[in-house]
């Protein structure tokens, strides 16, 4: 893959990565992190110097958008949770 192809990867990775951020939020280590290798990765793509230092900072920053991602999902229900107490329809009593 030719440093073109390379930019072009980089640029749909920092993608993602901000909207991965915008999901999930900003608050965890991760975040704090995967933030700080989006601003290298922009900086790299201003003016690489090499097609090495570009796949570098991507798997990088996949790797810290796995993170943020895992932390981030334990916070999000996975479905609607019954309150206690609640009754169904058919566990109410006949009339």
């Amino acid at each position: 893959m030719g440093l073109k192809e390379r930019k072009t990867e980089a640029e749909a990775v920092l993608d993602s990565a901000e909207m991965t951020i915008e999901t999930f939020g900003r608050s965890s280590k991760a975040a704090s992190k995967l933030e700080s290798k989006i601003s290298q990765l922009e900086m790299e793509l201003q003016d690489p110097d090499s097609e090495s230092k570009l796949k570098s900072l991507i798997k990088d920053v996949r790797d810290l958008m796995e993170d943020v991602q895992e932390s981030g999902s334990e916070f999000i229900p996975e479905g609607p949770e019954e309150a206690p107490g609640d009754m169904m329809d058919d566990e109410m009593p006949p009339l």
